[in-house]
């Protein structure tokens, strides 16, 4: 809610794993190492001098927070006191917190670029430190505002009506009152925040810094150094052998350290769950939702529906196996082609293609989409390549004020394209919710934000497959296509339930140790998949290998999104220019209103079960289509 201070708002995407990038192909066939960020052109990087030109400038910033937040605890048993001293308290509030973002986004930004640089690590806990000294100042103003009646409120916007942009702030407030606490409490609370980070921030700097990662041989017997990056790529070999010698090289950092990580799901899990506590929730998922105004029956409704229709999952194992000539599939046969494409892709190439695929929605509102799309591109706002020490996956990160900055390991690869309309959909959000909201509801949900970044990706999709040239190329979209339905769907689902499973667990006395851990993951992801998938050793671990397990209850948004955003790619292609003003309008309302209520704006009602049941039926119809070519391909490579 508004009036308590987020630690971490950044929106951090689905994790894309990629190789190196194909500008840097000839530099990564010489060396097993991933380049160094010094051997990357500029334009294909941050500026982030954009936002401070130079360390100093940042320094100032920081030190102007520091002067100017004490002066917010003047207000203390001020603030019903009359509509302007609230105001006036709320607006000093914002200015603190707008600047304490742009800081964050500097420092973390860059931190994210080359986590092994301790200089902006250090900047990045220095911010965090004094948003914990600005939580304690205002931890007053939660209790202080609730304590009255919500009458005094409605009072004061009748006299002054800026106040009415806080309205459904003021709302959320009082409905959540039963978990708010004194000050004394709130302020012990915020202090709490920088023990219950640490083990996210120890998971992270584990995986960027302290992993030894062994090596691997490609198809010409080339000894590659694995990566993360170079998961995306390998992954998708036509030789199975280069597959499982990668998929093992993979997992071994994370199998030599999985004691230590099971300790750190441990506090991280026992973090969440002290919090709910604390607040007096019925449980840790009750805490994450109902301040979103989301029901838990939405979380679990979804892992009930997808339980219901696992039948696409396992037939697209059994076809796997077919056209694999194998009796049952394994976990690095997950992503083998069945279709193939030898296309590698530029990053302007990849560029271009979106801007056709997103010409309706781009040119809508005299191309204003169009415009900011080529700022995005043209202005440095996008660190496009893999490095060494550079986070892994891709997000898209914004604060008020700035335009948004996305991140990617781009590799050439038809999913890095993907990935690409994915992040530039969460822009799209971002940038026209700034434009159309005040500071107070400019922010969205992560369970609104998916849908938005799915979406863009289905338009995408949709065009490819409508453009395709011949069978060949169909049959490979096709295939990516229901790749895409069982790592969006079906996966994040798998580890929505795991994630709850394992918080229900803590929360009913059950220790998370290494083995309860291994044991329910890999027992669910044979379940998932069904009897023509063989699991192996290393699957069982791969809990350990999903940073989003320590976002709190996120990735169940990939799977609702999901659903939501292939109701609304059907309607743009049912009702044209309609649908897409729907879905404009979807993208500028931020949080003014609750999630599941917004959705509807944009043409999907996720209040009920068709949404989901409808992307098992989807995923059915594509297997069809995409059986059928080879089929027809099968009987002619028998016939030569």
């Amino acid at each position: 809610m508004y009036f308590r201070l987020l630690f971490f708002y950044i929106f951090i995407i689905m994790a894309c794993n990629t190789n190196e990038s194909p500008d840097n192909a000839e530099v990564a066939s010489k060396n097993t190492a991933v380049p160094l960020r010094s051997e990357i052109d500029d334009k294909y990087k941050w500026d982030m001098s954009a936002i401070y030109a130079t360390e100093d400038a940042w320094e100032k910033d920081l030190d102007y927070v520091k002067k100017l937040y004490p002066g917010l605890a003047d207000f203390k048993g001020k603030l019903l006191s009359s509509p302007d001293v609230l105001l006036e308290a709320i607006e000093l509030r914002n200015k603190v917190n707008q600047t304490l973002w742009k800081l964050y986004h500097y420092a973390s930004n860059s931190s994210n670029a080359d986590v092994r640089n301790e200089k902006f690590q250090e900047m990045v806990q220095r911010v965090i430190n004094t948003s914990v000294k600005i939580g304690e100042t205002t931890a007053y103003f939660t209790p202080e505002l609730i304590d009255g009646d919500y009458s005094t409120l409605e009072d004061f916007m009748s006299q002054n009506d800026y106040l009415r942009t806080y309205e459904k702030q003021f709302k959320d407030l009082f409905i959540s009152k039963p978990h708010i606490l004194s000050e004394k409490e709130e302020r012990l609370l915020t202090m709490a925040g920088k023990i219950t980070g640490v083990a996210n921030d120890a998971y992270d700097i584990m995986r960027a810094t302290d992993f030894v990662w062994p090596t691997f041989e490609d198809e010409n017997g080339n000894k590659l150094t694995m990566s993360q990056g170079r998961y995306g790529k390998y992954t998708k070999s036509t030789d199975r052998r280069v597959r499982e010698d990668m998929y093992e090289a993979l997992y071994v950092p994370f199998k030599g350290n999985i004691n230590t990580m099971s300790v750190l799901m441990k506090g991280n899990v026992e973090g969440h769950i002290f919090y709910a506590d604390a607040r007096g929730y019925d449980s840790s998922l009750q805490a994450k939702l109902k301040g979103d105004g989301i029901s838990t029956d939405v979380y679990k409704n979804l892992v009930k529906s997808v339980n219901d229709n696992l039948q696409p999952l396992h037939r697209w194992a059994e076809m796997k196996a077919k056209y694999l000539g194998v009796e049952k599939i394994k976990p690095f046969d997950t992503y083998a082609p069945l279709a193939d494409s030898t296309v590698v892709y530029t990053y302007e190439e990849a560029q271009e293609i979106i801007l056709e695929a997103l010409d309706p929605l781009l040119s809508s509102n005299e191309g204003e989409l169009r415009d900011f799309t080529e700022k995005m591109y043209n202005e440095n706002l996008i660190d496009v390549f893999e490095s060494k020490g550079k986070q892994s996956g891709a997000y898209m990160s914004s604060t008020w004020g700035l335009p948004p900055r996305i991140k990617l390991n781009f590799s050439g690869t038809l999913d890095d394209i993907f990935t690409l309309a994915h992040e530039l959909g969460h822009a799209y959000h971002s940038y026209l919710s700034q434009k159309n909201q005040p500071y107070a509801t400019y922010r969205y949900t992560t369970f609104n934000a998916e849908a938005a970044a799915i979406a863009t990706e289905a338009l995408l999709m949709d065009h490819l497959l409508a453009n395709a040239k011949n069978d060949d190329e169909k049959a490979f979209l096709i295939q990516n296509y229901i790749q895409s339905i069982g790592s969006t769907y079906y996966r994040q689902t798998r580890f929505a339930e795991f994630e709850l499973l394992i918080h229900e667990a803590a929360e009913n006395g059950q220790i998370l140790t290494e083995d309860f851990l291994t044991e329910s993951f890999g027992e669910m992801y044979s379940r998932y998949w069904g009897p023509y998938m063989e699991i192996t050793e290393e699957e069982a671990y791969s809990w350990s290998r999903i940073p989003h397990f320590y976002y709190n209850y996120y990735v169940y948004t990939y799977a609702t999104s999901f659903a939501a955003a292939e109701k609304i790619a059907e309607n743009v292609r049912n009702e044209g220019q309609p649908a897409i003003d729907d879905f404009i309008a979807y993208l500028s309302t931020g949080s003014q209103d609750y999630p599941v209520e917004l959705l509807k704006i944009a043409g999907a009602d996720m209040t009920t079960s068709e949404p989901f049941e409808a992307v098992s039926r989807k995923m059915n119809y594509l297997m069809d289509e995409l059986e059928k070519i080879l089929e027809v391909k099968s009987l002619k490579d028998v016939e030569l």
